[in-house]
C-alpha cells in the first residue's frame, strides 16, 4: 500500500516509539515542503530532530512538493493513490472530505478511518 506521512505521524513515532517494521512494508512517500517543515522544527524541537534522523531509515520516496506542508500532503495522497497518515485530526478530516483516505496510529499499528 502506498502512503504518504505528514510531519505529525513522523513526531508521533518518534513520541510513541512505534516500531517502524509497521511502515517498511509498504510503499512510503514524503513530499519536500515535509521534510522542509521538520527541518524548520529541528531548530527548537528534538523530537522534531529525532523524525528527521528516522527518515534514511524508512526508506522513503521523497516528492518535490513546496509551499504548505498540508497542501502537499494532501494533494499527493490524491495523485498517488495513497493512504494519508497523520495525527492532525482538521487534517484529516479535510483530506476524507476531498477523498483521501486516511489513517493513523493505533497500539503501535495503523488503523485506516
Amino acid at each position: 500500500m502506498k502512503l504518504v506521512l505528514d510531519t505529525s505521524a513522523l513526531i508521533y513515532i518518534v513520541e510513541r516509539r512505534v516500531d517502524i517494521g509497521v511502515l517498511l512494508e509498504h510503499e512510503i512517500h514524503i513530499p519536500t515542503a515535509v521534510v522542509e517543515e521538520l527541518r524548520t522544527l529541528s531548530a527548537r524541537s528534538r523530537k522534531a530532530r529525532a523524525a528527521a534522523q528516522l527518515l534514511p531509515l524508512l526508506k522513503p520516496r521523497i516528492v518535490e512538493r513546496r509551499g504548505p506542508a498540508d497542501v502537499a500532503v494532501v494533494e499527493l495522497a490524491r495523485e498517488i493513490g495513497a493512504v494519508l497518515v497523520t495525527g492532525d485530526s482538521a487534517l484529516a478530516e479535510r483530506a476524507r472530505r476531498e477523498g483521501v483516505p486516511v489513517a493513523k496510529f493505533h497500539k503501535g499499528q495503523l488503523a485506516i478511518y
